[in-house]
């Protein structure tokens, strides 16, 4: 395909429901947004997003956000942006207006809890499909990226019916208050360990009742959010889940099975489906050093035999010869990026301009990532423009861009691999 023949696929209009977005490159949500200490959308959460939208991007999904008080409170990262109550509503319609400004579609992230990954703080419950902790990283971390010693998290507890419906409930209301605020459209976030994906596949998910077993039980509790949310906000507005597509983990679940699970989901209502890689037993396959792997395993493949023609998002496949052509042979309908638009905020511009050659590309030092997990300001390498696109917002101290630098040093986490090794191992329950 030519550069031109890129720029006219990725370029063409998708229609999701009653919204059309502008073109096919989407910006996927990230936890980097840095909204105020109370969770409301801040000046830099603002400029961050109107800064991907002024690049081109046809889409902005809003991710980093919870939607109920139990995600704010368990959540790894802190803060979130905060989708869990009215007063919320205000701050998050000026994110909106500013993203629509810009000339992009925004769509929110739904968020409910965070499941095998959340954080006991309080004596809080923390509750996923099956009482089975996460470890991370154990088929293989993403590059430069150490977790000296490893680490398991808490043991949930298996949720309960009751738990289930206050789950539900909360992506709802959190639903419409995303609509009250002047989103285009919602992402039910049911990926990597969180809660809803803890359903999905049998490796997490080891009931026995109408939740577990089947591929039809193990779709019950997402189906039923999205059915309950359709009735909701009606017919018209866009619903969308972002899933794991593969747990790439011995004794998993493949895309055959997560396909044949959203399948069962499909009818209830939604409109798109996002494709997320592995989860973090596996982040060395959800977090890529190439372009294509998701192809490469024929994940959006397999989901569109299994899912007919709902536009499906890929993910892994900042290369736009790559992602044109699999847009051109009906594999996918969109392209998400995540890391590569930190890198470079223009490149959708350049991309549907036939600038190929002034792309600023990620490369995949994923030191944004190490920064996420240690809770440091999210900055980029390759753009120093990123995490300050507000000139005032916060800026991360000279000890912890050196805490950054040397979690990234192979030498240095080998030594703290071997220390922390030796210490005592601690409960997860």
């Amino acid at each position: 395909m030519t550069t031109a023949g890129i720029a006219d696929t990725l370029g063409a209009p998708l229609r999701v429901n009653s919204v059309t977005i502008k073109n096919r490159i989407v910006l996927g949500p990230m936890a980097v947004l840095r909204p105020t200490a109370d969770g409301r959308a801040s000046d830099q959460s603002i400029a961050f997003l109107e800064r991907r939208a002024r690049g081109g991007v046809g889409l902005v999904i809003v991710g980093g956000a919870v939607a109920s008080a139990r995600g704010w409170n368990e959540s790894p990262f802190t803060p979130n942006l905060r989708f869990d109550g009215d007063e919320y509503i205000p701050d998050l319609a000026r994110l909106v207006d500013a993203v629509h400004g810009a000339g992009a579609k925004v769509f929110a992230q739904i968020f409910p809890s965070f499941g095998r990954m959340g954080v006991p703080r309080g004596g809080a419950r923390l509750i996923a499909a099956s009482p089975k902790p996460v470890v991370l990283g154990a088929q293989g971390l993403p590059d430069h990226v150490y977790v000296p010693g490893g680490r398991t998290t808490p043991v949930p507890d298996e949720a309960t019916a009751a738990d289930i419906a206050q789950i539900q409930a909360d992506t709802v209301a959190a639903s419409l208050r995303a609509r009250a605020a002047g989103f285009d459209g919602i992402e039910i976030g049911a990926h990597m360990c969180y809660f809803y994906s803890s359903f999905l596949s049998p490796l997490a998910n080891q009931r026995t009742d109408g939740y577990g077993g089947s591929a039809e039980n193990r779709a019950r509790a997402l189906r039923d959010a999205v059915a309950a949310t359709r009735v909701a906000v009606g017919p018209h507005y866009p619903i969308g889940i972002r899933v794991s597509v593969n747990d790439h983990m011995p004794g998993g679940q493949g895309p055959e099975g997560f396909a044949e699970v959203v399948a069962h989901i499909v009818p209830a209502g939604l409109d798109f489906v996002s494709l997320s890689e592995a989860n973090y037993e596996s982040m060395a396959a959800n977090v890529p050093s190439r372009s294509g792997t998701m192809l490469d395993h024929h994940e959006p493949q397999i989901f569109r035999a299994a899912l007919g023609d709902i536009p499906l998002f890929l993910s892994s496949t900042p290369d736009p010869q790559q992602a044109a052509d699999a847009i051109a042979a009906g594999h996918a309908d969109a392209t998400m990026l995540a890391r590569q638009l930190l890198a470079d905020p223009d490149y959708a511009n350049k991309v549907l301009g036939d600038r190929l050659s002034e792309i600023v590309w990620c490369d995949h030092g994923n030191s944004c990532l190490r920064r996420l997990m240690t809770n440091v300001p999210v900055a980029c390498h390759k753009n120093r423009e990123m995490g300050r696109e507000d000139p005032h917002a916060a800026r991360a101290t000279l000890p912890q861009n050196a805490l950054i630098w040397a979690s990234g040093n192979a030498l240095l986490m080998k030594i703290a691999d071997t220390a922390a090794r030796m210490l005592p191992a601690r409960p997860t329950h």
